[in-house]
C-alpha cells in the first residue's frame, strides 16, 4: 500500500512538475509575441512606466504646415479633430525635416530617430568608384521603432507605413502585422479599425489575417497630400491644378478632408474605450513646394562650365564621361555636385559665389552645412536649391505647374507635427524648433521602452506630462 502510495505521489508530482512547465512556456510565448522574439516582455524597457498604453503614429506624407493654417485661415472650415488633438496635446509651430527631403530617407529618419548619415538611405546618389548614378530604394542600417516594439514582446502594427515592413512588421505576422491596403487615408483609416478591433485583415498575399492582440503601436502612412501636391495627374481622384491659386485651394480643401478622416479614427478609439490610454502623434517626411515655367538647368551648367569645368548632368544608372570634372546629380530641385578632380578651397568658394549670384539660385549647403544637417557623404559636396518657382528638371514645366520637395526652401522643409493624448500635456504650443528625428525617441519614451539603437533626436520633454 505505501509503495502504491508512493507511486501514485510521483505521477503526481511528475505532472505539477509538466504543468509549471507548460505554463512558464506558454507565458514566455505570450510575452514574445512573434516566434523567435526575445522571450522576456519588456527586456528593452528602461525601468521607466508607459504613459501611454497605446501609441499610434500617423504619417501624412508631404504635409507642410502651412495646409494647416491654410485650412485654419478665415473664410475656411478648419480641421476641428487635428485642433481638438491640439487641445488635448501639444503643437509643434517650428518642426523641421532633413536633407535629402525625399520620402525614403526621411520616413527612414521618423521611424529611426536618425539622419541619412547614420541610416544611409539618401535617394539619389553619384558613386564616384563605380562612375555611376545609383538609388538607394528602401536601404536602412539604423534600428526602427518597431523593431524596438517587437523586441520588448509587445505586439504592434504598420498600415502601409511601407519602411517598417521586414522592419519590426511582417505580412504573416498576427502579432507584429504589415498590412497594404493602397487607396487612400480613408481607405487605411478604416483598415486600422479592422485591426484594433482585431477583426481579419486582407494581408499582401490576399489571404485574409486576423490580429493576435491589439498592437500598442500602430503606424499608419497616408500619401494623399504628396500625390496631390505633386499635382501630375488626378491620383486618388484629385483635380491638376493648372495656376498657382488653383493649387493651394486643392491642397487647403484636402486638408480639411484628411480631418474629416483623423475624426473617424478618433470615434473608433472612443468606441473601443481605448481613446483616453492612447497617444498620437502626426508628422510628415517634408512638405512641397511649387515650381513652373523654363528649366534653369542648362543655365546652371553653363556658368558652371564658364569657370573652365566639364560639367555633365546624369540620371539613375548613368555614367560620366571620362573628361568631366563636376557630376550633378538631382530629383527635380536641389542639385547635388561631385567633384571628380581635386578642387582647391578659393575654387571651390568662387564656384559658390557665382552659383548663388544667379537669380535662380535659392540658397546652397556646402559640405561643411551638409554634415551638420546629417547628411550622408554620398550626398555629394555641394548642393544648391532654385528660388521658387524656378527648378532644376530637365525640361521646363510650360502648362500648369508642379510640385517637389527636395529642397532647402521653408515650404518642403516646414512640415506639421502634433502629439496628443496619454502622457502628453494638454493644450501646449510650442514655437522651438523641433526635428522629425525627435519622434521615435518620444513614441518610446511614451511606451516606456528604449529608443531605437542609432537614435540621434531627442525625447521631446516639454511636451510630456514627465520631466526628462
Amino acid at each position: 500500500m505505501k509503495k502504491g502510495m508512493a507511486t501514485i505521489g510521483t505521477v503526481l508530482c511528475s505532472i505539477i512538475i509538466v504543468v509549471l512547465a507548460l505554463t512558464l512556456v506558454s507565458t514566455t510565448w505570450a510575452n514574445s509575441g512573434k516566434p523567435g522574439a526575445d522571450s522576456a516582455a519588456g527586456q528593452d524597457a528602461l525601468g521607466q512606466n508607459a504613459l501611454a498604453k497605446y501609441v499610434i503614429y500617423i504619417n501624412w506624407d508631404a504635409c507642410a504646415y502651412r495646409y494647416y493654417e491654410w485650412a485654419n485661415s478665415p473664410g475656411q472650415p478648419g480641421t476641428p479633430n487635428l485642433n481638438y488633438l491640439a487641445s488635448r496635446g501639444a503643437l509643434f509651430t517650428n518642426a523641421r525635416n532633413g536633407i535629402p527631403g525625399i520620402t525614403n530617407p526621411m520616413q527612414t529618419s521618423i521611424v529611426t530617430g536618425t539622419w541619412p548619415a547614420v541610416h544611409g538611405n539618401t535617394y539619389r546618389y553619384y558613386d564616384p568608384v563605380e562612375n555611376l548614378v545609383k538609388e538607394t530604394g528602401r536601404h536602412n542600417d539604423a534600428e526602427t521603432i518597431a523593431e524596438v516594439v517587437e523586441k520588448s514582446g509587445l505586439p504592434c502594427a504598420s498600415v502601409q507605413q511601407f519602411m517598417l515592413q521586414e522592419r519590426g512588421t511582417y505580412t504573416d505576422d498576427p502579432y507584429h502585422l504589415y498590412i497594404q491596403p493602397g487607396a487612400g487615408w480613408l481607405k487605411r483609416v478604416a483598415e486600422a479599425e479592422k485591426i484594433l478591433n482585431l477583426k481579419p485583415v486582407f494581408g499582401m498575399n490576399g489571404k485574409m489575417i486576423t490580429p493576435a492582440e491589439r498592437p500598442t503601436f500602430m503606424a499608419i502612412y497616408a500619401d494623399d497630400l504628396d500625390a496631390a501636391g505633386h499635382n501630375a495627374s488626378p491620383g486618388y481622384g484629385f483635380s491638376v491644378a493648372r495656376d498657382y491659386d488653383s493649387w493651394k485651394a486643392k491642397m487647403t480643401k484636402l486638408m480639411i478632408d484628411m480631418d474629416e478622416g483623423l475624426g473617424n479614427l478618433i470615434d473608433a478609439l472612443k468606441k473601443l474605450g481605448i481613446f483616453e490610454e492612447t497617444a498620437i502623434i502626426l508628422t510628415a517626411d517634408h512638405g512641397m513646394t511649387p515650381y513652373w515655367g523654363p528649366s534653369s538647368l542648362q543655365d546652371l551648367i553653363k556658368t558652371v562650365e564658364s569657370l573652365g569645368y566639364k560639367c555633365e548632368f546624369l540620371g539613375k544608372n548613368e555614367r560620366a564621361s571620362k573628361n568631366t570634372d563636376i557630376v550633378l546629380v538631382s530629383a527635380g530641385l536641389s542639385v547635388q555636385f561631385y567633384f571628380r578632380n581635386a578642387i582647391s578651397d578659393a575654387q571651390y568658394k568662387a564656384l559658390i559665389d557665382t552659383l548663388a549670384s544667379k537669380p535662380y539660385v535659392g540658397g546652397y549647403f556646402t559640405a561643411d552645412d551638409l554634415k551638420k544637417e546629417g547628411a550622408h557623404p554620398s550626398l555629394g559636396s555641394l548642393m544648391i536649391w532654385p528660388e521658387p518657382p524656378n527648378h532644376f528638371h530637365t525640361s521646363g514645366k510650360l502648362i500648369g505647374l508642379g510640385g517637389q520637395h527636395d529642397s532647402g526652401e521653408e515650404s518642403s522643409r516646414h512640415v506639421f507635427m502634433l502629439i496628443s493624448g496619454a502622457g502628453v500635456k494638454q493644450g501646449v504650443v510650442i514655437d522651438s524648433p523641433v526635428q522629425i528625428i525627435d519622434a521615435a525617441p518620444t513614441m518610446s519614451r511614451l511606451m516606456g521602452l528604449r529608443q531605437p539603437a542609432n537614435a540621434t533626436g531627442r525625447v521631446l520633454y516639454e511636451a510630456l506630462v514627465v520631466d526628462e
